[in-house]
């Protein structure tokens, strides 16, 4: 696809320093940390002692730190729920949610693109839309001469309905919509990449063991295709409510489903009968 872009500077921004930034995070997220090399980058959760999450934040290893990006939504609590670990562990957490920006470029050879016009940024991969895609962080007062190079370079502005739609495609789940504080990662598939099972020990670890080797969780991501889909709709099947609606966009959706439901099969959302994608 052609590359498009958008401005997400809004999202919550973090930079982690200090050194025992590395071992601070390996011990309280899902994922590995103390292995990370520069211009590595994590996707990792926090979770409670019940496995329950706490935040999803996505992270690359840069001149010596580590920076974190996570949904607007969770500027007001991730920041500090990080916080309350450090008692005496030699890091330090510095906000950058208003000095930095993050422009997102989606399409082939973004790398190159953003190298192009913003040699100074840091390029951070990124799995969020299900497509060849990475951000940009650059300095907040830069953000809107980044934008215009890009312009200039033959790339379009991607609304967010338009990233929605091919994150739904691709069945990636979104904090705040497909995840939330309810949410245990197996359910909308983070234990694919963004929990490590054989590290040690972590906030929810216990829980997240027992379910990957011992057991299963009652409830699964899936895509749906069919007319009327809206957020929050319940899902039925056989009179039986079976999951809800959690993203939608061009007749698209994402749902939590019942882990008995099988892709191919027919349900009902609002009365009208829609297929169970995947």
């Amino acid at each position: 696809m052609e590359p498009i872009y958008a401005d997400r500077s809004t999202r919550g921004k973090l930079r982690l320093s200090g050194e025992q930034d590395l071992w601070f995070l390996h011990q309280i997220l899902t994922q590995s940390f103390e292995d990370m090399d520069e211009g590595d980058v994590r996707d990792a959760a926090l979770l409670t002692a019940h496995g329950r999450m706490v935040g999803y934040l996505e992270t690359v290893r840069a001149n010596g730190s580590v920076l974190v990006h996570f949904e607007e939504a969770l500027s007001a609590s991730l920041p500090d729920a990080l916080r309350r670990y450090v008692f005496a562990t030699r890091v330090e957490i510095e906000d950058l949610t208003d000095s930095h920006g993050l422009v997102l470029l989606v399409g082939d050879g973004w790398r190159d693109r953003a190298s192009s016009v913003a040699p100074q940024a840091v390029l951070h991969p990124t799995r969020s839309v299900g497509a060849d895609a990475g951000y940009l962080w650059i300095e907040r007062d830069e953000a809107e001469d980044v934008i215009a190079a890009l312009e200039e370079s033959g790339c379009e502005a991607a609304s967010e309905s338009d990233l929605e739609a091919l994150r739904i495609d691709n069945v990636m789940p979104r904090w705040g919509k497909d995840m939330g504080p309810k949410t245990i990662p197996q359910e909308v598939g983070l234990d694919k990449w963004a929990v490590h099972f054989d590290k040690g020990c972590y906030v929810g670890q216990e829980a997240m063991a027992k379910i990957h080797f011992r057991g299963k969780v009652n409830r699964r991501l899936a895509r749906l295709e069919g007319p009327g889909l809206t957020e929050g709709a319940a899902v039925s099947s056989g009179g039986d409510e079976v999951g809800t609606v959690t993203s939608v966009a061009e007749g698209r959706g994402l749902a939590v489903l019942k882990h008995t439901i099988e892709p191919g099969q027919l349900v009902e959302v609002d009365g009208q009968e829609v297929r169970v994608a995947t």
